[in-house]
């Protein structure tokens, strides 16, 4: 890799990973199709779905990479600089520039769910064909600045669940993009990162404290030395790496040399990659 792991994928037989700078390894062959650093990347049944986003030049992409062929290098960031609304990311099956910067995405079973800055909340298919649109979280007069930003869009069978960043939520069915239901976690928060284990949910705020979210209620609270990098539901409790911490959310902590980007399963126990690289069990004595 050119730069320091960011997000690892495992699909198939093959390993993915995707660096800080925007490079892609599949199975070692390394490029990097389009000049920009990569802000959400998720894995669905045909392929690699990410964007792209260069805060300098004000430009966004959204694409899809088959990564069953071989990922193809992109154009420099100088001959982007003179071609910025045309370029597409190199060797995609489809390849979109965006009016505006994807908050999150996630993907679903055959759909793909994103958020827009000041644009709307979004549903497409895999070829790139919008289901639905629905308007972002309206901010009440006496909300903070920023508060009703989408932080985070969970995926479950039928329905999404988008979150904001002062803790309040809307089901949304996925076929239609109607609200079957809104809510909130009623804590003051800044939700930075959710992830979700079905309906178990776990939640990070900026100041470092956490909440397991079930049934329309708070199970667990605790507070971190920061926020969370990654976390799975292992069957029985979370597993967190935070900063240069692993953590059990009911148990106890260890500290790691390097910090931990992504926690893994490697060769049937629980790892984390940190960011030189290195693959370490997750909780070592």
């Amino acid at each position: 890799m050119m730069g320091a792991p960011w997000k690892v994928f495992f699909k198939d037989d093959k390993n993915i990973i995707i660096d800080v700078d925007g490079n892609i390894d599949v199975d070692g062959h390394v490029a990097r199709p389009f000049p920009c650093s990569i802000t959400n990347a998720e894995i669905c049944s045909s392929g690699l779905i990410a964007t792209w986003v260069d805060h300098d030049l004000r430009l966004a992409r959204m694409a899809m990479l088959d990564i069953d062929e071989s990922i193809k290098n992109g154009i420099t960031k100088s001959d982007l600089r003179l071609m910025r609304n045309t370029t597409d990311v190199a060797g995609s099956k489809w390849s979109h520039a965006i009016d505006a910067e994807p908050l999150c995405m996630s993907v679903g079973e055959n759909k793909i769910f994103f958020a827009l800055w000041s644009r709307g909340i979004y549903c497409i298919d895999f070829e790139a064909t919008e289901k639905w649109r629905i308007p972002l979280f309206e901010n009440p007069d006496k909300s903070p600045p920023r508060a009703k930003e989408i932080t985070a869009i969970s995926v479950l069978d039928d329905y999404a669940i988008v979150w904001s960043r002062d803790g309040t939520f809307k089901k949304i069915n996925s076929e239609s993009g109607d609200l079957e239901f809104e809510g909130s976690i009623e804590v003051e928060c800044d939700l930075e990162s959710v992830f979700n284990y079905g309906e178990k949910f776990l939640l990070s705020s900026k100041d470092g404290w956490v909440w397991e979210y079930e049934n329309q209620q708070i199970t667990v609270a605790r507070k971190l030395r920061g926020t969370i990098q990654d976390a799975i539901f292992d069957g029985e409790d979370w597993r967190i790496i935070c900063w240069r911490d692993d953590i059990m959310l009911r148990g106890e902590s260890s500290r790691r040399a390097e910090l931990g980007v992504q926690i893994i399963m490697n060769n049937g126990a629980w790892s984390v990659m940190d960011n030189q690289g290195q693959i370490s069990p997750h909780m070592k004595e």
